[in-house]
């Protein structure tokens, strides 16, 4: 297998693996959305709110708020406490303001940390408060995964596709341009009295050229032993370190199946 790494383009972390079953990258995918562990608010006490926002609105939102952080944390279902909750298995934030004028925007930045967690994007908004009105409140924060909800899912964006491959036809191709102006991706270009594509793996497999060609001098497929991974990281972990993550957790799974079945060898 021959990994490529193409690195952050935008918002996006690409990777290419290149000879390797689809399965395998679509794991690493998988993985990373339902089994990494990321920290994010499962109780918030809300102490006071006089702000038009309901209580649950307000606790709904910091709880999809992305948190980073967390070491020293056990997942609840590993504690000593059972789950209930203690300094081993929870970190505090704690959010207390009063609006000094109307139409005052309250961010996430205002959740000051008593632990090791602390918000990843300080310009989330929370709620609007006029004048006066306050909110005070106090969340608790746990590890979890995006199997469990999807306020622990650890990426806004997790992606496996196919290399494609676009063959043209440079005897039937009659340079119309026609498939030039149809691609949505604008792929195709005519560069020297040819038909070029300029990015393969920016095509979306629409096959719009090929319904344009007048010749059908254009085929679109795609190799699935080529795949790339994109991952769009929502800001707890960043996408290298959701991969390695990613790959730990299969590691796991593989020796835990591993001891499995040695085990089911020596009792038969």
């Amino acid at each position: 297998m021959d990994v490529e790494v193409l690195g952050n383009r935008g918002a996006r972390f690409t990777i290419i693996a290149r000879g390797v079953d689809p399965s395998f990258i679509n794991a690493i995918r998988r993985t990373v959305m339902a089994d990494v562990a990321v920290p994010a608010v499962d109780k918030v006490f809300i102490a006071e709110n006089s702000g038009v926002l309901y209580d649950e609105i307000i606790a709904h939102r910091i709880g999809l708020i992305p948190l980073k952080g967390g070491e020293g944390l056990v997942h609840p279902s590993n504690c000593e406490c059972g789950g209930k909750g203690c300094p081993r298995c929870e970190a505090i934030l704690t959010l207390e303001v009063e609006a000094p004028e109307d139409a005052y925007t309250v961010y996430s930045g205002r959740l000051k940390p008593e632990g090791s967690v602390f918000v990843a994007n300080n310009d989330i908004p929370i709620a609007v408060l006029n004048k006066g009105q306050r909110i005070a409140l106090e969340a608790h924060a746990r590890l979890g995964s995006g199997r469990e909800h999807a306020k622990w899912q650890p990426v806004s964006g997790a992606v496996v596709k196919y290399e494609p491959i676009i063959e043209i036809d440079t005897e039937k191709c009659s340079l119309s341009a026609k498939c030039v102006q149809a691609c949505p991706k604008k792929i195709l270009a005519i560069e020297g009295n040819k038909l070029k594509v300029i990015s393969v793996w920016d095509c979306t497999l629409c096959k719009e050229c090929v319904e344009a060609c007048p010749n059908g001098a254009i085929s679109v497929s795609y190799n699935p032993a080529n795949a790339m991974l994109m991952l769009e990281s929502e800001g707890s972990l960043s996408p290298q370190e959701l991969i390695f993550a990613a790959c730990e957790v299969l590691k796991d799974k593989f020796e835990s199946i591993r001891i499995a079945l040695e085990n089911a060898k020596e009792a038969s």
